[in-house]
């Protein structure tokens, strides 16, 4: 069986198939339904195998009789790797972002009952569309049909920075009524400085801080914020080359791709999870204490500076 990413991660449903292969060019996408599928084993007690190894004699791990799944992450298209995934009778999850394994896997793959085959690429106009219509309705946002076709046309064909964007649009869900104020939402006018503030993370602190204090002016700018701040972060973490990460850079920010390549060479896994960390605490601490929004984001904010540029 095959289905496109986003009709998968729509639909929020796992059947709990037995093999699955998760492949495309789009390396964020991979990464999102991976994180979603482990996610769902996780949350059914199936213990995840990391070691890119296939143990056909492991049945769960040391401390549980639970049933396991091996992760590989990087498949290969070799004669007898095919063999071992074509035969297992584990649970199996393959990843792939590399072009040349995925036609040859995916061939031989989508012959076999048990698979399930999920592609990963960029969206087209009529996936595009089932996505966006999928999460106004899913948020209560009901746009004119303009605003509906203007976004369309204009948002990033990149699922995960697709989803970033109406993200944004839904913390301004009051001003869906022109096309001037989705540009003010996702580009423009104050937005554009908050969405900016990331590129200027080797400024010294005293430059943030008066940044930080002429720009924010409520919780839902530090909101914004942090959406735009995730966006630029799954684009690193997901993109094992600087090419392939260039990419996925949005366009409208040309300006800001010298100063994005330079944190992307700066971050690597572990200063990405705990930027990751510090952002759930962050936004726990400010449902807890809206009042205080000013003061957790300027914490936060040079709490990341310092962990990118140590």
């Amino acid at each position: 069986m095959k289905i496109k990413a986003e009709l998968f991660l729509i639909n929020n449903r796992f059947d709990f198939q037995k093999k699955i292969f998760i492949a495309g060019s789009d390396e964020s996408c991979v990464g999102l339904v991976r994180d979603f599928v482990v996610n769902k084993y996780k949350e059914n007690n199936f213990y995840i195998d990391i070691s890119g190894e296939i143990n056909e004699n492991m049945g769960g791990n040391l401390f549980s009789n639970n049933k396991v799944v091996f992760l590989v992450n990087e498949a290969s298209s070799k004669k007898d790797l095919l063999k071992l995934y074509e035969g297992t009778e584990q649970n199996l999850i393959l990843l792939s972002t590399n072009s040349r394994h995925i036609s040859a896997l995916k061939s031989n793959l989508s012959k076999l009952k048990d698979w399930l085959i999920i592609d990963c690429y960029a969206l087209n106009r009529s996936g595009k569309e089932i996505v966006v219509k999928n999460f106004l309705e899913k948020n209560n946002l009901k746009p004119p049909n303009n605003i509906f076709w203007f976004i369309v046309e204009n948002f990033e064909n990149n699922y995960a920075l697709l989803i970033n964007q109406l993200n944004l649009l839904s913390l301004m869900s009051g001003n869906l009524s022109s096309t001037t104020n989705i540009e003010k939402i996702i580009y423009g006018e104050n937005n554009i400085q908050i969405n900016k503030i990331f590129f200027y993370i080797f400024k010294d602190n005293k430059f943030l801080t008066d940044m930080f204090r002429k720009n924010f002016f409520s919780q839902n700018d530090f909101y914004i914020f942090l959406n735009s701040l995730k966006m630029y972060l799954d684009i690193v973490a997901f993109s094992s080359t600087q090419e392939s990460a260039v990419s996925k850079f949005p366009k409208y920010l040309f300006n800001e791709r010298g100063v994005f390549l330079r944190i992307y060479k700066s971050l690597n896994q572990k200063k990405i999870k705990f930027i990751y960390n510090n952002i759930y605490k962050a936004e726990k601490l400010i449902r807890k204490n809206p009042s205080m929004s000013s003061e957790i984001g300027l914490r936060f904010l040079l709490s990341m500076k310092k962990i990118i540029t140590s």
